[in-house]
Order: C-alpha cells, then sequence, then structure tokens
C-alpha cells in the first residue's frame, strides 16, 4: 500500500456526536463546551521521534495483538466484567507511541468529561490531568504510530467482539478517543461510568497505557450496586483495559508519586461506537444509587 493511500486510510474522521457527547457538547447540556482546536506543535518543539517501522507493519502488530486475545475479551465482556492484560502490545511499539505522546505535551489543556446522571448530561473536572485527542488527517504527521493505533485498534477490535454472536455490535471505523497525561501529584479521575445513556453512541471503551507513574494511578473497577473496588490494573506501560463504556463504574486512584515528566501517566483511550442506535443503555437506578445518591434522589 503507498503512503498516500494509507494517509487517506487515516484521515477518516472520528464519530461527531461521540466527540460532541465527550467534550460536553450536545443539546442535553445547557451550556456548550467549545471543541479543542486541533494541536499544533509550539515554535522550536522538537520534531516528534522518526517511525522505525512502516504504517502497515505498525498497525499488523496492534492488529495480532487484538486477535491474539480476542477470545479473553469476548469471554469477558460476555459474563459482564472487563478485559485486563499485561504486555498487550510489543514493547518498542508503545515505546514509540510514548515518545508521540510525549512530543504532543505542549499542546494538551486541561480535562474535562462528562457523565449522565439519569436525567441530564453533567461535566467533571478531572483534577491534574491534560488531554487532546488524536485526529489524523492534517495532523497525522505529528503522531502516526498514535494515529495507526487508533485506526487499526477500531477495526481488529470490532471485528473481534462482532464475531461473539451473544456480544452487542461495535462499528469497525467509527469512534473518538482521548490522549491524557496525569503528571502530578493527586491527578485522579473521579469515580464515573464512561456513557450513562441519552444520545450518546460510545459503547465500548479500550485504554492502552503507554508510561506508568511511580506510584498510584491505578485504574479501578467497583461493584455495580456496592461502592467497593473489586479489582485494580496498574498503568504499566502495555497495559491495556477494555470494558462495556455504558456499565463499567471506575475511577483513577491519586497520583501519590511523580517525579517528573519521565514519571507521568500515559494513557490513550479509544471509544468504539455502537454499529446501530438504541443500543447503549442508560444506567439502572439501583447503580446510581450507591455510587451517586444525590443523582438518584
Amino acid at each position: 500500500m503507498r503512503f498516500y493511500a494509507m494517509v487517506a486510510l487515516l484521515a477518516a474522521p472520528a464519530h461527531p456526536l461521540a466527540q460532541r457527547r465527550l467534550l460536553g457538547a450536545t443539546k442535553k447540556k445547557k451550556k456548550v463546551k467549545k471543541q479543542p482546536p486541533l494541536p499544533t506543535l509550539p515554535q522550536n518543539a522538537p520534531p516528534p521521534p522518526r517511525p522505525a517501522v512502516t504504517p502497515e507493519v505498525h498497525m499488523a502488530i496492534v492488529e495480532a495483538a487484538v486477535a491474539a486475545r480476542a477470545p479473553a475479551i469476548r469471554d469477558a465482556l460476555g459474563a459482564g466484567s472487563f478485559f485486563a492484560a499485561e504486555d498487550f502490545l510489543d514493547p518498542a511499539a508503545v515505546a514509540a507511541m510514548a515518545g508521540e505522546a510525549r512530543a504532543l505535551d505542549a499542546t494538551l489543556v486541561p480535562s474535562q468529561s462528562t457523565r449522565w446522571d439519569g436525567t441530564r448530561t453533567v461535566a467533571y473536572d478531572k483534577a491534574g490531568v491534560r488531554s487532546t485527542q488524536i485526529l489524523g488527517g492534517s495532523t497525522y504527521a505529528m503522531a502516526p504510530r498514535l494515529t495507526e493505533y487508533v485506526v487499526a485498534l477500531t477495526k481488529a477490535l470490532g471485528g473481534a467482539v462482532n464475531a461473539g454472536p451473544s456480544l452487542r455490535k461495535l462499528s469497525e471505523q467509527e469512534q473518538t478517543n482521548k490522549l491524557a497525561v496525569c503528571d502530578a501529584v493527586n491527578a485522579a479521575y473521579p469515580k464515573h461510568i464512561d456513557n450513562g445513556g441519552g444520545d450518546d453512541p460510545r459503547l465500548l471503551t479500550a485504554i492502552l497505557y503507554l508510561a506508568g507513574c511511580p506510584a498510584g494511578g491505578e485504574f479501578r473497577a467497583y461493584a455495580p450496586t456496592e461502592d467497593r473496588v473489586v479489582e485494580s490494573v496498574t498503568p504499566a506501560p502495555g497495559s491495556f483495559v477494555c470494558f462495556w463504556s455504558d456499565r463499567l463504574v471506575h475511577d483513577v486512584a491519586e497520583v501519590t508519586r511523580c517525579d517528573g515528566p519521565n514519571d507521568a501517566r500515559w494513557a490513550l483511550t479509544v471509544w468504539l461506537c455502537a454499529a446501530e442506535p438504541g443500543v447503549v443503555e442508560d444506567t439502572p437506578p439501583a447503580v446510581l444509587a450507591a455510587h451517586w445518591p444525590d443523582a438518584a434522589a
């Protein structure tokens, strides 16, 4: 495949509604948030690391990683749980992506997300967290390995889940994403469900950790109707987690030690969208009552 053909493939847009809901800019919110500007590197910034392999090879590495774990992913999702694995992706590929992420550091902005409380979309800040989106297209050259990962993962993971006859179906093309860094002590994500319903099409969350911090920053999953952590995942480079976006209550524990930029916790989250409308579930009242009693009242 010629290079220009690959660039055209990687220019496919993310799902517009998912992007707007992720950024808190749908009609269900009274206050519309502006979409963040396209990332641009400041003058005199060092160029992104030169890729060591071709786009085709890098995407094949991602596809092979998904294929090797596809049965376990389907089993976990079918059981209503979440899938987690260490060393999900080739270490050299993870290192290349982490290098690109650090090169984008100056383009990141303070991070905010949204959750559905049963009646409306609520925005919440993520203390000590900055983020951006990997958009491809005209910005492909700024982060080629990250862009290729998003495209390859969406196709491969969507296909792997769709091969499960009893699982909800995913688009193999439509996604939205966020590259985020926690680079300060006390940085954390409050407890939430990624998609609580409404018109947000995000159905499956897939998180790849590019770098971890010396202490804290664990991904924590909660029991559906109890304020109790049932499993914790350390954000080591190459660790991977995926789960239904509309079902898992989770948070990120506070970072308790961060000695500098090289100790920052970097994560790339890709949300795969539902293949059809009407699939995403509203958060059940029992879950709201257990974790957000004020919202359930």
